[in-house]
């Protein structure tokens, strides 16, 4: 028997809505209705919503800040419940957050009480939970991802609190175990380390400024593609030669995929209404009226052009919800 909207309410409160547009949600502003939605203040409400959601047998998308993700034209046919707990605190060198917590808000946190460690992640758009669940960070920093510096995570997994340390966490290079399972990051607790409230702040002016080229102030789901692993060398230097910046690539054993996609000349390449940046080709842009089936025919235009030009098969770093 299908679930009602009177059934959740009942369980969950008068707050859920249903056939809500997700698209004022996510940062690409793209995405159909979710059946259900609703907003979870607390990490007892997020608990609640997924045991609702079990209970009921009901499809369950959990959002936090949508950053890097694409959803459905068609939209969600189930429970999508926005991540909007908060708390967090300070003591010592010890860090705690809840998975609603905006990243570049604790980084500033952090910084205000002489911390040092999170400072790469300043300009990085999102949450803790959804910066977790992607290890997001600067790849060009020593221990810029955000996962080198978790002490632990707390999630719901089949409606148990379960404490994850860090090396369960298996985070690497824009991932983490989190994409291979079904548990719900609550909160994490990180460990950071005494610095300069000063130095903190110039390195956060300069993390800003490195950022500048990228358009954060435009609808777009932020890198689309990862960079890519460079694993021969000679082929790499043979295929570049005399490119500028390529032993900088080389050293740090990735060539960006912004670069690739503008060596092959897509930038301001446009479907519909989604176009490659003409300030940073790794990111696609929602120029007004764009849809998810146009952003997945741009990926896939990309991908081939790259693919055909160069001989590397690029990857996404986007989460295709919905589809």
């Amino acid at each position: 028997m299908a679930v009602t909207l009177a059934q959740l309410k009942e369980n969950l409160g008068e707050t859920v809505q249903t056939r809500v547009k997700l698209a004022p949600y996510t940062n690409f502003k793209i995405g159909g209705p979710a059946k259900f939605l609703f907003e979870a203040k607390t990490s007892e409400q997020l608990i609640k919503a997924v045991q609702v959601a079990n209970e009921f047998k009901l499809p369950l998308l959990i959002l936090g800040g949508a950053s890097n993700v694409l959803v459905a034209d068609k939209g969600y046919n189930g429970l999508v419940v926005l991540v909007r707990n908060n708390q967090w605190k300070i003591e010592g060198e010890r860090v705690t957050a809840e998975a609603g917590v905006n990243l570049g808000f604790l980084v500033q946190q952090t910084v205000n009480k002489g911390l040092s460690g999170f400072e790469p992640l300043v300009a990085v758009p999102g949450t803790i939970g959804g910066a977790i669940f992607g290890n997001a960070g600067v790849p060009q920093v020593p221990k810029g991802f955000i996962g080198d510096w978790v002490e632990s995570v707390t999630v719901c997994r089949d409606d148990k609190l379960i404490l994850l340390n860090r090396e369960e966490c298996g985070f690497g290079y824009r991932q983490s175990a989190f994409k291979q399972t079904n548990d719900i990051i609550l909160s994490a607790v990180f460990n950071l380390k005494i610095g300069s409230k000063e130095q903190s702040q110039e390195l956060i002016k300069k993390y800003i400024a490195a950022r500048k080229g990228q358009p954060y102030n435009k609808p777009s789901s932020g890198c689309i593609f990862m960079n890519v692993s460079i694993t021969d060398e000679v082929d790499v230097r043979k295929k570049f030669a005399g490119e500028e910046k390529l032993d900088e690539f080389i050293k740090r054993g990735q060539l960006p995929s912004s670069w690739l996609i503008d060596k092959a000349g897509l930038k301001g390449k446009t479907i519909g209404g989604i176009q490659v940046s003409e300030d940073h080709a790794n990111y696609l842009i929602n120029i007004g009226g764009g849809t998810a089936e146009q952003v997945v025919q741009m990926i896939s235009y990309i991908k081939q052009q790259v693919r055909d030009k160069f001989g590397f098969q690029l990857q996404e770093e986007v989460r295709y919800l919905g589809f």
